[in-house]
């Protein structure tokens, strides 16, 4: 493997050998290429130069058909086929002869923070798979579209006033009007009387720092996805008390399907966005059926359904005992969005907007807090987190917490960096619609078959149609490293990635146009 030169500058890990992001173009400091001259060059044009005059196609392909990746896997290896009939072995594809005789493949992080195209790619994935269960398409029937359907947001309680901005219309409000003498225990005014702008950074942060439940706060975090999964199991039940029969009778004729996605609050508490629909229960024999619901099921009866389960779900959590609590139930905030998604109508939540709302924060993580995308190693790394004080208070809760015995089931100091919450961000009923896995070998086959030329067959190693079933195929790989191996590898990567970027845009604005 072609390793960087001496004196080139170590990457991201601190390494020389690779680990090296590629970042946004802008953020390359380039020097003013007309006043070079006969040089001396920089170093980042000298690394360029030097991929460049070795097997740069080929090198630009790979970084291609790794959909522009941030940060590649390196691997070494190679692919053979066996003929079932003869047993015969034959190598249709070897790393060797590769530029640095090396494989680049795409990191397939959903992070945009980590890899912005890998996430891109997560994101349009993420957008048909929600998309195709609210309006039909990729397996599912286009009746799907008239079902009853909700796009619910549930939030978290309240564990201290925090400032907010408020607007009724197109006037803002002040953030908590109160009586102006009137103060919390701590001697601070218990109100604010400011007319918060739009990004202000005290909006989320508590009116009374010493007044908020830090503790409280993270536990629910810790704690979500298990009140998440109770209010699926009541909905139904609710369901049945409210049509007035016993569930077993309600789940042979409908099913709730549902998927949901994590979004932080600006005060660090995490809820989530969920689209529950209902549909007719499937046949014995094909569980992933599809199919309207019978009559009387009602969209206003989905509805008073949902309220009624969030309102009656609770999980209990005996940590909070230890933590002197007397109520050791937790359950959702106060607050909750339920809005009717009918397709797009004046004044209608459409399919699309629900499915670009959800497929943008499935991206998304606690960056936008100001957190670290890893767990936090050291406590002295808390200081130095170009976080907001509100938020460091809530990590080092985590912290001291997740170091208690008694409360280590709820792996706190593991998930310090997510403010407790350690569950996924986008999860999906199986019966929903499509999964990931099956858009990703669609288009994985779709390329292959760009790649084999007019016909568009797959052919093995022997000239037959693959899809034939006449080969074993044996593949055998080998990690070497990840990222690019010099600054400028990642620079050229970064700007091919934005020319790509450019395109799409393009083709886009075409197709609008034409339409």
């Amino acid at each position: 493997m072609r390793e960087p030169k001496p004196g080139r500058k170590p990457g991201i890990g601190g390494t020389a050998a690779g680990r090296i992001v590629a970042e946004d173009p802008a953020s390359y400091e380039l020097p003013d290429f007309s006043a070079l001259g006969e040089g001396p060059y920089p170093p980042i044009l000298l690394e360029a130069f030097e991929r460049a005059g070795d097997n740069f196609a080929r090198w630009g392909e790979q970084v291609a058909h790794a959909g522009y990746c941030c940060r590649p896997i390196r691997i070494k290896g190679h692919v053979e086929q066996v003929d079932r009939a003869t047993g015969e072995v034959r190598t249709t594809y070897t790393t060797k002869g590769e530029p640095d005789d090396t494989l680049l493949v795409a990191c397939g992080t959903r992070r945009a923070s980590k890899c912005r195209s890998c996430s891109t790619w997560y994101q349009w994935d993420a957008f048909h798979l929600v998309r195709a269960g609210l309006q039909g398409g990729k397996g599912l029937d286009a009746s799907v579209v008239d079902h009853p359907k909700l796009f619910v947001t549930l939030t978290a309680p309240s564990f201290g006033a925090v400032h907010v901005r408020r607007v009724k219309g197109s006037k803002v409000l002040p953030c908590r009007p109160r009586d102006k003498d009137k103060r919390c225990p701590h001697g601070r005014p218990v109100g604010c009387s400011v007319r918060h702008a739009e990004g202000e950074p005290t909006l989320g942060t508590p009116i009374c720092p010493d007044c908020f439940d830090y503790d409280g706060q993270v536990v629910w975090n810790a704690m979500a996805p298990k009140l998440w999964a109770r209010f699926r199991t009541y909905l139904p039940r609710e369901l049945a008390a409210a049509v007035g029969m016993s569930h077993k009778r309600l789940d042979a004729l409908v099913k709730i399907r549902m998927v949901k996605v994590g979004e932080y609050q600006r005060r660090g508490a995490i809820h989530f966005h969920a689209i529950v629909r209902l549909d007719a229960a499937p046949p014995e024999g094909d569980p992933n059926a599809v199919a309207p619901p019978p009559p009387g099921f009602s969209l206003g009866q989905l509805e008073v359904v949902v309220r009624a389960a969030r309102e009656s779900v609770y999980v209990e959590c005996a940590e909070l005992a230890v933590l002197g609590r007397t109520d050791t139930r937790l359950r959702w905030g106060g607050e909750i969005d339920v809005r009717a998604i009918r397709g797009g109508g004046p004044g209608e939540l459409s399919n699309e907007a629900v499915a670009a709302y959800v497929a943008k924060y499935a991206t998304k993580f606690s960056e936008a807090l100001g957190l670290p995308q890893r767990p936090v190693e050291d406590d002295d790394d808390i200081d130095a987190l170009e976080a907001p004080e509100h938020v460091k208070r809530l990590v080092w809760a985590a912290v001291v917490l997740g170091g208690r015995d008694e409360l280590a089931g709820l792996k706190l100091r593991e998930h310090a960096h997510g403010l407790g919450f350690g569950g996924h961000f986008l999860t999906k009923s199986r019966a929903y619609s499509t999964t990931m896995g099956a858009l990703r070998r669609v288009r994985r086959e779709h390329v292959r078959r760009q790649l084999a030329g007019d016909q568009g067959v797959v052919l093995d190693a022997w000239g037959r149609p693959e899809d034939d079933g006449l080969v074993e195929i044996r593949k055998s790989w080998r990690y070497t490293g990840w990222g690019y191996l010099s600054h400028g590898e990642a620079w050229m990567a970064s700007t091919a990635a934005a020319r790509a970027r450019e395109r799409r845009q393009l083709a886009r604005e075409e197709l609008d146009c034409a339409a």
